[in-house]
């Protein structure tokens, strides 16, 4: 198999090594790196999940997944009926069977950056001939759509979008939404919209999904899950939306490779849907005071800057200032302090003057964290 430079180690797999060296030997690691929520599951899922190994939901099931949890999706989204919804092994599992089932040799993929660290890879495994263009927001971090435009042609297949951001934590506004569908629309290519952090929103505006706009229903395919909003990210579940000619696809993808999702997992997301999400509300809360707070102090610093997320759980700190790349500084912080942080050139080669932080950490964390930054030299 052609292995293309894309398909790589993370840039924080060193690093990640050198902290668990160092908790072995007793040290201290504040981890800022966490890319999943600081709660537990909730009860009702662990319970459902237990109760569907007793009832023996350890069989096979369809490969599209169960036609309970289809529907349940299905209704959330009023465009969609339930064979349009197929089930994963993980949002991952589904970007990938998306891409492997739209792609051809010599397709250009446009992503928008900073992106999610695994869409380079994941496009080059789904089409070693496909063509990557990378595209960066703005310096502010809002939509570059003009530039958009520009980069369009007749070979561009497939536009990548991820909101709200996994690293930025920026949500798209309702008028840049409709600008991207229109575009998008005009030009007859597909857009993948990776949803996963829909639900963690803590800006006061609506985030809207590509699914609410039937207008692009044919050229769309909008991923989600259940690791961020319900803390479920050892689950492995994931779905995705899309017209039924290309469901069909993507799920001759999943029989061959994955055959089925587990199906007592399966069973679990069913009791996540069908119970209301009463921890979001003060989760999301939580969420708002600490990048209200971290904002506040990284932008009195000398050194960092930030814009102030919206929604997920990251703040992408701007590290220019100091002169060094983002694998030195995340090194230097680590040897120095144990301070553990995610390099921004993972999220892209023009992103490598930032860093990662969690929000999913307590508030007494990220106050250690936000001394450990007072005192950088």
């Amino acid at each position: 198999m052609l292995f293309s430079p894309e398909i790589k180690e993370s840039p924080t797999l060193l690093l990640g090594e050198k902290a668990r060296q160092k908790e072995a030997e007793g040290e201290k690691i504040i981890s800022l790196a966490v890319g999943e929520p600081d709660f537990a599951t909730p009860e009702y899922i662990i319970d459902a999940t237990k109760k569907a190994l007793d009832e023996g939901y350890t069989k096979y099931s369809t490969p599209q997944g169960l036609y309970e949890l289809r529907t349940l999706i299905a209704k959330e989204n009023k465009h969609y009926t339930a064979d349009e919804v197929i089930i994963f092994p993980g949002a991952k599992a589904a970007i990938h069977a998306a891409l492997a089932s739209i792609l051809e040799p010599g397709d250009e993929v446009i992503i928008i950056a900073p992106y999610y660290v695994s869409y380079p890879a994941m496009i080059k495994l789904a089409e070693p001939k496909a063509k990557i263009i990378k595209l960066a927001l703005n310096k502010d971090f809002t939509f570059p759509i003009e530039k958009l435009k520009e980069k369009i042609t007749k070979k561009t297949k497939l536009l990548i979008v991820n909101y709200p951001n996994n690293p930025t934590g920026q949500i798209l506004s309702f008028q840049e939404t409709m600008k991207i569908v229109n575009l998008v629309f005009r030009n007859k290519i597909y857009l993948l919209s990776d949803e996963i952090y829909d639900k963690l929103n803590f800006s006061g505006k609506a985030f809207h999904s590509f699914a609410e706009f039937p207008l692009i229903k044919d050229q769309l395919v909008v991923i989600n899950g259940f690791s961020k909003t319900y803390s479920m990210t050892g689950f492995r579940l994931g779905y995705a939306l899309a017209n039924q000619e290309l469901i069909q696809k993507m799920n001759l993808v999943n029989q061959n490779i994955h055959t089925n999702t587990a199906t007592f997992i399966q069973k679990g997301a069913v009791a996540a849907l069908t119970n209301k999400p009463m921890f979001l509300i003060p989760y999301n809360n939580e969420l708002k005071e600490r990048a209200l707070y971290l904002h506040e102090e990284i932008n009195k610093l000398p050194l960092f800057s930030g814009v102030l997320p919206e929604g997920a759980f990251y703040y992408f700190m701007n590290i220019s200032k100091t002169k060094l790349t983002s694998v030195e500084f995340a090194n230097k912080l680590l040897e120095e302090r144990n301070m553990l942080v995610v390099p921004g050139i993972a999220f892209g080669e023009k992103f490598d003057k930032y860093v990662r932080l969690s929000l999913c950490v307590s508030m007494d964390t990220l106050k250690e964290a936000v001394e450990i930054l007072k005192e950088f030299k």
